[in-house]
């Protein structure tokens, strides 16, 4: 599927929405704000950036292996004139700048995978709403979000409209893959029970809730933050949230600590039974265990 939104913020799955954007400028400027159900880190869209989606079953590929459905995309480009690359865990960059970040989702038959196309997007207006960690920025040794991004429109080596773009790379996708183009029935979507519940204020901010302790643990896959409340050295209630990446509700993860003492030991067990290494991609228990015991 390619597709686009008018101004909207898009937050990963497991991310603190009050740190990630600016909703007072969202708010002020109409840009709309929601959260998806796959993981990885916050992403502005407007009517210049487009969007694809893959929608295929496991047996054709594994769940988090960007290179197999970024691969069209970037021989797609390639036809225009862009050189671009798979960059780190799951951007595609250009010139060393990134102009698409992707983000999968998986059930026990099928993989969900999408990703951003920034072709001529108001970069003024993603860098001012958007507010990423600063630790991220640091780790990538760039100033700002601006500094980090490009549009695709200046690259290509003849002038296109966002729709002769859009046309082009649906042509190449559908040649190299095989894949089926279809048009969502839009009205059916947002009568559904699922649209119902990604549009609640529930889903969208999630618990606005002070915890008395916190910490960071940041590594190469992704950045989290573990927040927590404890009472007599046990954690009495906990939330893990970042731009990672996994399979499951990270709910179970923090389910599993609360009871535990503040026991590296005892708190990776918790984890490890609780299957971190399928929820957060690539996390080690004991180093997730090790920042929850420097929250607390």
């Amino acid at each position: 599927m390619l597709w686009r939104n008018a101004p909207t913020v898009v937050i990963g799955r497991n991310q603190n929405i009050y740190a990630e954007v600016d909703l007072d400028y969202a708010s002020e400027h109409g840009i709309s704000t929601v959260r998806r159900i796959t993981g990885g880190g916050a992403v502005y869209h407007d009517l210049g950036n487009v969007n694809y989606s893959f929608i295929t079953s496991r047996e054709k590929a594994q769940s988090l292996d960007f290179a197999y459905f970024t691969r069209p995309i970037i021989e797609a480009l390639s036809k225009l004139g862009v050189n671009a690359s798979l960059s780190g865990r799951n951007d595609l960059e250009a010139d060393g700048l990134k102009f698409s970040g992707n983000a999968q989702y998986s059930t026990d038959e099928r993989i969900l995978h999408h990703g951003t196309l920034l072709f001529d997007s108001d970069l003024t207006v993603l860098s001012r709403v958007l507010r990423p960690d600063p630790a991220k920025l640091q780790k990538k040794a760039i100033q700002s979000v601006r500094s980090r991004v490009t549009n695709l429109k200046p690259l290509i080596g003849c002038p296109l409209t966002v729709e002769e773009f859009i046309e082009s790379v649906a042509k190449y996708v559908k040649y190299a893959t095989g894949a089926e183009q279809r048009t969502v029935d839009r009205d059916a979507v947002i009568k559904s029970d699922s649209y119902l519940r990604l549009s609640s204020d529930k889903w969208i901010f999630g618990r606005r809730k002070s915890f008395a302790h916190s910490a960071k643990y940041s590594f190469s896959r992704g950045n989290i933050t573990v927040l927590l409340d404890t009472e007599n050295g046990l954690i009495t209630d906990a939330a893990i949230e970042g731009d990672f990446f996994g399979e499951g509700d990270v709910a179970l993860l923090e389910a599993a600590v609360c009871g535990q003492p503040i026991d590296i030991e005892r708190i990776s067990d918790a984890l490890s039974e609780a299957g971190i290494g399928k929820i957060i991609d690539g996390a080690d228990s004991d180093d997730l265990a090790r920042a929850f015991c420097e929250a607390g």
